[in-house]
């Protein structure tokens, strides 16, 4: 079984290869990711990994869960992401929207890191992100 992540306030390397593992693996199954970005709480300074999809809303988020943890339960020889620190959404993403609305909105987001930003109405204490497919987003 793979061995999974101890999140803290540091973002490390590990976590962006775990995130962009994880993805793939979605990817693969047809999961739907439309989004996909660690955020920094800023209270607990711990990161969250936010998976968005349509799927969430129209599946529900306990079975978009069960979706990840049959992935990570594949995983043989790689790290991999706690459920308890990936979060899912629909794509009415508070934070998805908040970016919309700022001249990111119209930006190719990808592989990016945001620190100490208030964007959208909206801050951000250091976020990563993976992806942000407006095309897919605006529908």
């Amino acid at each position: 079984m793979a061995k999974e992540l101890f999140m803290t306030q540091w973002f490390s390397k590990e976590m962006v290869v775990a995130g962009e593992n994880l993805i793939k693996r979605l990817d693969e199954s047809d999961a739907q990711v439309q989004a996909a970005f660690w955020l920094l709480d800023d209270k607990e300074k711990t990161w969250e990994l936010t998976i968005v999809s349509p799927l969430v809303e129209s599946e529900g988020p306990r079975n978009y869960y069960k979706r990840i943890n049959d992935i990570n339960e594949s995983t043989n020889s790689e790290e991999v992401i706690s459920l308890h620190d990936i979060r899912v959404s629909d794509t009415n993403n508070r934070i998805v929207k908040a970016l919309k609305r700022s001249v990111l909105g119209t930006a190719i987001l990808g592989n990016n890191r945001l620190g100490k930003n208030f964007i959208g109405g909206v801050y951000f204490e250091d976020m990563y992100i993976y992806r942000m497919d407006w095309a897919l987003l605006d529908k």
